[in-house]
């Protein structure tokens, strides 16, 4: 049987969100914020997508396009995902070939791929000429065992719904210049942050901004949907660092999620994020698995 590609719609979203969940259960996402991504795409980013049908029913997706937060050039990335009753039948193939072929297009040279680990997951993309590059493990906690505690002399743990966009924005532009990634966080602008703020999925009551003279100094951010939430990206301004505040806006936020009804937190964290890694321990959190990211030449 033939492997029919074409463009998302917006009538697929629930289909893409199963699938989602499919290819890793700790990600939290919504039919609602796959449309609002959707939506508010930078035009920069080149993505295209494309879903597959078989026999005239979803059977997989993918998705590609530029890297928006880096000057890298060439620098791509992509993500194919296929339902396991439809695997091992052309789908996945067929999806990757579409991609590789719009990111030569625009000028792709090198695409990354992120995704949660498994072994056919690996031997597939390793089949396809693509290497594993950066690795975190993927990590769990209930956030109802998290004890609320003081935030550091001096400062203010407040939820982010209470904080200019603006100012949480500045500071973690400057905290994504240090995360170990395959490219710099070099182009983080703020027409994408703000978009990615106005996404349903973020839990802005539980997502934290730690303020001190007036100054976001550091935050976190969650993802929750229903009893799932997804840790976004935590981080400290560099000149306030060593003193406890990730710690303190992590704990804060899942303190919050539990009283909002979340059950569970995911995060995951490059291995050579020792300091991010060492806080997650003493909060608590708990290996379930392992992200991988995998790189490959155009």
């Amino acid at each position: 049987m033939a492997v029919v590609l074409r463009p998302w719609a917006d009538d697929d979203a629930p289909a893409l969100e199963g699938l989602l969940r499919t290819m890793d259960d700790a990600m939290v996402v919504s039919a609602a914020g796959i449309l609002h991504q959707r939506r508010g795409r930078p035009e920069r980013g080149r993505i295209a997508d494309v879903t597959a049908e078989l026999d005239g029913e979803f059977a997989g997706a993918g998705i590609a396009g530029l890297e928006t937060m880096s000057t890298t050039p060439g620098a791509g990335w992509a993500l194919v995902g296929v339902l396991p009753e439809r695997r091992r039948q052309g789908v996945g193939s067929a999806i990757a070939e579409e991609l590789r072929r719009h990111l030569r297009e625009i000028g792709a040279t090198r695409a990354t791929s992120f995704f949660r680990w498994s072994e056919e997951g690996e031997r597939w993309a390793a089949a396809r000429s693509w290497e594993r590059i950066l690795t975190g493990p993927l990590i769990a906690v209930d956030p109802r065992t998290i004890e609320a505690s003081p935030p550091p002399a001096g400062t203010s743990c407040l939820p982010m719904s209470q904080v200019d966009p603006r100012a949480v924005f500045e500071s973690t532009r400057e905290a994504a210049l240090d995360e170990p990634t395959p490219v710099p966080h070099d182009d983080f602008r703020f027409d994408d942050f703000l978009n990615d703020w106005r996404n349903p999925d973020l839990d802005l009551e539980s997502s934290t901004a730690v303020v001190e003279d007036g100054r976001v100094v550091a935050f976190a951010y969650l993802n929750a949907v229903g009893d799932r939430a997804q840790h976004g990206f935590t981080g400290t301004v560099r000149d306030r660092r060593g003193r406890g505040l990730a710690t303190a806006a992590k704990r804060r936020t899942l303190c919050t999620a539990a009283a909002r009804g979340v059950t569970r937190v995911t995060t995951s964290n490059a291995e050579e994020n020792a300091a991010m890694r060492a806080i997650n321990r003493r909060l608590g959190f708990e290996p379930i698995g392992e992200h991988v990211i995998f790189g490959c030449d155009l």
